[in-house]
């Protein structure tokens, strides 16, 4: 009977085998170490195109900012200029008011009243003097109520005077002093012929 030995065989396929393997193993670690490498690119790839887009957001956010700054800079050059021209409307009213609160006073004035005496202070007025008859007085308190230059006339004092064969009723009327009214008249006494064809 002939023996065949198939021990050499098996090993020789053994060995085939366990290289297949080898190679496949390899391969296979080949492949990951690819994708590992692809992998850590791309996430490379897109940290970087993140942090581009963070450092473009904070130079837009200070770009904003510095555009914040200067809007704040310049509401509050508006809000200086306001104040200076408010300071300015007050200082036309002042200076032009009491002249056009004479006017006024001179213009409102019945024929049979007479003024001895005109006391301003702190925003009010005294006005003592004489009328003909009571009906003068309250004429003139009426013309002060509607006069623009003047709020809240009030009598507080009327007395009969006879002075030889002249008969006169002495009065004193208190009321505030509005020079606001004149500043309408200062700004558009301010502006030019040439500023109104504009």
């Amino acid at each position: 009977m002939i023996r065949i030995n198939l021990l050499p065989v098996r090993i020789s396929k053994k060995k085939v085998a366990g290289k297949q393997q080898l190679v496949f193993f390899a391969l296979a670690a080949v492949f990951v170490l690819i994708c590992n490498f692809w992998w850590n690119h791309s996430r490379a790839e897109e940290t970087s195109a993140r942090e581009e887009k963070v450092k473009r957001t904070r130079s837009e956010i200070a770009q904003l900012d510095r555009i914040i700054g200067e809007v704040k800079n310049i509401k509050a050059e508006q809000a200086a200029v306001r104040d200076k021209l408010a300071v300015l409307d007050k200082l036309r009213a002042g200076r032009q008011g009491p002249v056009r609160m004479m006017d006024e006073l001179a213009t409102i004035i019945p024929k049979r009243v007479w003024l001895r005496r005109m006391d301003e202070k702190a925003g009010s007025v005294v006005l003592d003097g004489s009328a003909g008859t009571i009906e003068d007085v309250s004429e003139f308190l009426s013309a002060l109520k509607r006069a623009q230059f003047f709020t809240g006339p009030e009598l507080k004092k009327t007395s009969a005077k006879q002075d030889g064969k002249f008969k006169a009723v002495e009065f004193s009327i208190t009321a505030g002093i509005n020079y606001a009214a004149a500043i309408p008249v200062a700004v558009s006494a301010s502006v030019t012929p040439s500023e109104k064809v504009r």
